[in-house]
């Protein structure tokens, strides 16, 4: 179990409060969905997650450490897909290069990794290529290369067809039965009741639901919750 903790967390920019104060524990298991109305703070909650935004105020703990110095124990794929100017293999090596791992172990968890993300054929090809799903995929692997014990990704699937995302889907489901814990922020709720254990439902940058996530689809404990779920 993985434990991440909010301590009285509060983001303000420009001297706007745009997210907090939070003051909660979540305990990690599986996949975790976000979700919440347009604007409510996602993006923003999974950069504090990730220690990619500074606090204002409080701190932000994974078991016990800051979210800055345990950044390397975790992976992050944005909306928008980062696609860096090489090829599809040299994309998924960086950060085992930059972890300073060997060639001989690059090479071969490059070869898994690829075969994982259906990109072996492509694997010389230059990344700037590939379909938004086939890119997508090189994200997500790219994002696990260096075994983390946790992904955070932000609505990776918006911008995908159907096929894309299922196939997006199907390595998110194979990967997680390995152990790996995801926090997902989706706008699509039925891609949460397909795959979350635990929801957390956040709403004018608070957290006003968390919990298991049969639960949470059941019977939501807050009217803008239920307002939520009933017009998804």
């Amino acid at each position: 179990m993985i434990d991440l903790s909010f301590e009285n967390t509060s983001l303000a920019i420009d001297g706007n409060t745009l997210l907090g104060p939070i003051d909660t524990k979540l305990n990690l298991n599986g996949i975790t969905c976000v979700l919440g109305y347009n604007g409510a703070g996602k993006s923003l909650f999974l950069e504090l997650c990730h220690g990619l935004q500074e606090p204002t105020q409080g701190h932000v703990h994974w078991n016990g450490k800051t979210a800055l110095v345990t950044r390397s124990q975790r992976g992050f794929i944005f909306q928008s897909r980062i696609v860096l100017r090489r090829s599809v293999r040299d994309n998924i090596a960086l950060p085992m290069q930059a972890a300073g791992w060997s060639r001989p172990e690059i090479e071969t968890r490059l070869a898994e990794l690829l075969e994982m993300a259906r990109l072996t054929a492509q694997a010389n090809a230059p990344a700037a290529v590939l379909s938004g799903g086939e890119a997508q995929r090189m994200s997500l692997v790219r994002a696990l290369a260096t075994r983390p014990e946790v992904v955070i990704m932000d609505e990776p699937t918006s911008s995908l067809d159907p096929t894309a995302t299922t196939k997006f889907e199907s390595l998110i489901e194979n990967v997680a039965t390995t152990g790996v814990k995801f926090i997902w922020a989706t706008h699509n709720i039925a891609q949460a009741r397909r795959f979350a254990n635990t929801i957390i439902f956040i709403n004018d940058g608070t957290i006003i639901e968390h919990g298991p996530a049969s639960q949470f689809f059941a019977a939501p404990q807050t009217r803008i919750a239920q307002t939520y779920v009933e017009g998804h």
